[in-house]
Parts: C-alpha cells; sequence; structure tokens
C-alpha cells in the first residue's frame, strides 16, 4: 500500500539557482532553485555537497538531474540531485517543471541566504552565545569592512544557526575553506579579511 502512496521518479531541468540550505553551520544540504517561478529545495548528496562550488552566483542557471520522490498521502515532493551543472540561460523560460508542488521545508528550518554574489562566503553564528558574546558586533564590523574595500558585493556574509562551539563563541566559519575561526573580536576582523583575501 505504501508503494501506491510513493510515486519515484527521475528529472532533468533547468533552474535558476537562489542560495543554499546549511547542515551544521556549514555543510551544503540543499540548493535553493526557481523552477517556472516556484522555489524548490534540491537536496545534494554528500559528495555534491562536499564539492559545492562557492563561486555560484545567485541568478545562475543550473541543469540539475536527479530523482524525485512524491509522497502523494502527505503531499510531499523531495527532490535528490545526482548531479548538478552551469548552465546557460534557456531561449524560452518554459522548464519541464516538476508536477508537485513541494511542501515549505524538509525537516531542516530554513536559513537565510543573502541575495548577493556568492564569490566568497563568511558564516557568522546568530545564536544567543555568539551573538550576545559579540557576534553581532563582529557582523557590524564585517558589513562595514566589506563595504569599505567595496567588497560587498563579492563577498557574502551569512547568519548561521548553532555551530557547535558555543563555549568558544562568538564563531564564524570562512567558505570555501572551512576555517572556523573562534572568540572573534571586531578589532580581528581587519587582519582575518586581510588573511582570506590575500590568498585568493
Amino acid at each position: 500500500m505504501s508503494k501506491l502512496l510513493t510515486q519515484i521518479a527521475d528529472f532533468q531541468v533547468m533552474a535558476q539557482f537562489l542560495g543554499v540550505i546549511l547542515k551544521d553551520g556549514y555543510r551544503v544540504k540543499y540548493l535553493r532553485v526557481a523552477i517556472a517561478s516556484q522555489e524548490y529545495w534540491v537536496k545534494l548528496p554528500k559528495e555534491l555537497s562536499q564539492n559545492f562550488d562557492p563561486h555560484l552566483s545567485v541568478g545562475s542557471w543550473l541543469e540539475i538531474i536527479g530523482t524525485q520522490k512524491i509522497d502523494r498521502k502527505k503531499g510531499i515532493l523531495k527532490l535528490e540531485a545526482s548531479s548538478y551543472s552551469r548552465a546557460g540561460a534557456p531561449n524560452a523560460l518554459v522548464n519541464q517543471a516538476v508536477n508537485v508542488s513541494p511542501s515549505p521545508s524538509p525537516n531542516d528550518s530554513p536559513k537565510v541566504v543573502r541575495s548577493k554574489v556568492n564569490k566568497a562566503c563568511i558564516l557568522i553564528c546568530q545564536k544567543s552565545d555568539c551573538w550576545q558574546r559579540g557576534g553581532k558586533e563582529v557582523y557590524q564590523q564585517l558589513e562595514q569592512e566589506l563595504r569599505d574595500r567595496g567588497l560587498e558585493n563579492h563577498v557574502q556574509i551569512q547568519k548561521t544557526g548553532c555551530q557547535k562551539q558555543c563555549k568558544q563563541a562568538p564563531n564564524l566559519v570562512v567558505m570555501p575553506n572551512k576555517e572556523r575561526h573562534s572568540f572573534v573580536k571586531p578589532s580581528q576582523v581587519n587582519g582575518l579579511l586581510n588573511r582570506y583575501l590575500d590568498r585568493n
């Protein structure tokens, strides 16, 4: 009976990249994409997640191949990519959209991804320990430094959930190298940016 209520099929679609959903504060778990004017979350298996392109820009077109699973009883659509690659914008905005509208979210709560060019990314914890112990000031200093350097459109600052290092708050992670920094102070932001930007 349960097999009749769950339908599995392959899909191949052109989609516009909107951002990512993170797990554990740094691992890319889902791609947020627009298909035929609707937002979908496409799960990335571990191997694709580990090789995620941090230079992928919001608005870029992707060709995604994978499997869709529809739970007709719950009305839930789950999409999982087996591969994805950059693609040129389609000639016509007619997509082979998936047949069923997805539920608003999988089990994870969504994390906001700012619509900026995702050339580099700094993930900063916004949970209470980090935020109250200086994280908010570090975030504001990062924004100011990037504006002063004219890099606000090239480096994305993303607030995340708990990064599991509460005793070392405030915490941030620099992507794509996944370099963790703890006990960060606003006065250290300039040096951190210099260290990161000098290597790229």
